[in-house]
């Protein structure tokens, strides 16, 4: 915040305050030749964002200088309901520029890719890079959101099966490519991660290796400084950077960051797809509909989904068509209070002041964007049958926006679910899926070859989780809270014994490269070298 101290008082003052402050300040950024715009924000408040975030030398030399808004709040001579309105708009500084249409990081065109990031040492280039996997999608992807038939990799006593479309995602790349260009730019200064850039841990240890920090886990809990203790938000300053992750991030922390005095637009990684989301929210709020979130509760997507869906409608977050059954008994409750009473289980999951007897006549649907078409598509018809059972047929597009039928779903999730699917009547031996611990996109890839494979397929992180040709550690991914087995690791039996075994692999959109080829090579090895062909005889056959 722009401010100086009061003659008299000694407080912090505004930029410009009173019936010309408008003038007054549009003048003196004219005359200091800058070509920001002031916005008004709010009837009679007005905020300019100076790019990244300087003080103008020249306002300096009379006396003004910089603080971060905490400070300013704690010692100021402006009434507190104006400190208030400051308080509550603060949020739009980093995007006070931005129209509706204007995403906040727009994925990089091909020849805008850093590649660089990928090979800064052996090590990266383990990680991240696959001959395989590029010989696989330079034939196979011929369209970036059209899937085709699975790549098949005949090595000899050992065939692989790949889809068309693994690994990751164009916004997983944005969010790597500025992870790793913010270290490289900012070599004496703490750079943290809001949370986990990526549901990946390889990437995130790779990462921190080169002095990344984060300043949360993936469910919100603060990390702590081992040298002092203390968790880092309490030595946060203005001297630091801070990444939004792909995911996005709740208002409540961003404000935390602005308020700090942090700069946030250029070092924000959010994903287009999931600030579509955002967008759509907000559009359904403004034509007066709830907005019911597809989504899980504890994962930072939905939470930022909900976070900014909240300030323009009524909204609630569904975990799956079980809560969704839920939901509709609510719709189809004839009194207050039995809706009330239905609705508990969502209290924690819906904004502040839902109200069950009149914020559930209109509905729009939107989804974390990770999750399964179907299933999401299954919600919306079961919620149309409630609407319509309670409001009739003829009435039925008044209750239910149309136009949220899977609008919302990230196109990259979607490839890569059809391009598995095009592998899944294929016989085989073994499925293996490979994501983070954390990564619901790989999960939601995991469930389409349970449905197929049953006992035959595995969700792993990397090649360590195979142990040996007869077993395999499988992760249970936590998703249903029931189940005493979720979130561990399982050893289950691997391979048949027969002379030709068929595997397919795939990853999620957070998986890199490099451990789909080390998977490939681990199984490889536990066959004789001459029944094995080389990777450059069957790169050469890849069609």
């Amino acid at each position: 915040m722009v401010t100086r101290r009061g003659r008299n008082c000694g407080k912090f003052k505004a930029f410009a305050m009173g019936e010309g402050a408008v003038a007054e300040a549009s003048a003196r950024l004219k005359e200091l030749g800058r070509e920001e715009n002031l916005v008004e924000v709010e009837p009679g408040l007005y905020f300019a964002a100076l790019d990244e975030m300087e003080l103008p030398e020249r306002l300096g030399e009379e006396g003004w200088f910089a603080v971060p808004l905490q400070a300013f709040y704690a010692e100021n001579k402006l009434p507190e309901s104006v400190v208030s309105r400051i308080r509550s708009n603060a949020i739009r500084i980093p995007y006070l520029y931005l129209n509706t249409n204007e995403y906040i990081y727009r994925f990089r065109a091909e020849k805008e890719r850093n590649r660089k990031v990928y090979q800064v040492d052996d090590s990266s280039v383990a990680l991240y890079h696959s001959a395989l996997c590029d010989a696989i999608k330079a034939v196979k992807r011929a369209k970036e959101r059209s899937a085709t038939t699975p790549a098949r990799l005949d090595f000899g006593a050992t065939e692989f099966l790949l889809p068309s479309h693994f690994g990751f995602c164009l916004g997983v790349q944005n969010a790597i490519e500025r992870a790793y260009e913010t270290l490289a730019a900012n070599p004496g200064k703490r750079v943290f991660m809001l949370s986990e850039l990526i549901h990946n841990p390889f990437v995130n240890e790779d990462l921190q290796s080169r002095g990344l920090k984060y300043l949360q886990s993936d469910k919100g809990v603060p990390q702590v400084e081992e040298a002092s203790g203390r968790p880092y938000w309490d030595s946060l300053s203005d001297q630091d950077i801070v990444i939004i992750p792909a995911f996005g991030a709740r208002d409540e922390d961003k404000l935390r960051l602005i308020e700090r005095g942090l700069p946030i637009r250029q070092y924000d990684a959010t994903c287009m797809l999931v600030e579509k989301v955002w967008k759509a929210a907000r559009r359904y709020g403004q034509q007066g509909y709830t907005v019911v979130i597809h989504g899980k509760a504890e994962h930072e997507e939905t939470k930022a989904t909900f976070s900014n869906s909240a300030k323009y409608a009524p909204s609630v977050v569904i975990r799956d068509m079980k809560e969704a059954a839920m939901l509709g008994a609510v719709i189809r409750a004839e009194t207050a209070e039995e809706k009330r009473r239905l609705f508990e289980p969502f209290l924690s999951r819906s904004s502040v002041g839902f109200d069950p007897s009149k914020d559930l006549d209109r509905l729009a649907l939107v989804n974390q964007t990770t999750l399964l078409r179907n299933e999401t598509l299954k919600i919306i018809a079961y919620l149309e049958a409630a609407l319509t059972e309670a409001y009739g047929e003829a009435h039925i597009t008044d209750h239910l926006a149309m136009s949220s039928k899977g609008d919302t779903l990230c196109y990259a999730t979607q490839v890569n679910q059809d391009a598995l699917a095009k592998a899944l009547d294929e016989d085989i031996d073994a499925a293996i899926v490979v994501g983070g611990k954390n990564s619901s996109n790989t999960f939601q890839l995991f469930r389409l070859c349970q449905e197929r494979f049953g006992k035959r397929a595995f969700y792993i992180q990397s090649e360590k989780n195979i142990l040996s040709k007869a077993e395999i550690e499988h992760f249970i991914f936590p998703y249903d809270p029931q189940d005493p087995k979720q979130g561990i690791m399982e050893t289950r039996a691997f391979l048949p014994e027969k002379e030709r075994i068929r595997v397919l692999v795939t990853g999620g959109a957070s998986c890199p490269d490099g451990i789909l080829q080390q998977i490939i090579c681990r199984i490889n090895g536990f066959y004789p070298s001459e029944q094995i062909r080389s990777i450059e005889s069957v790169l050469a056959e890849i069609e």
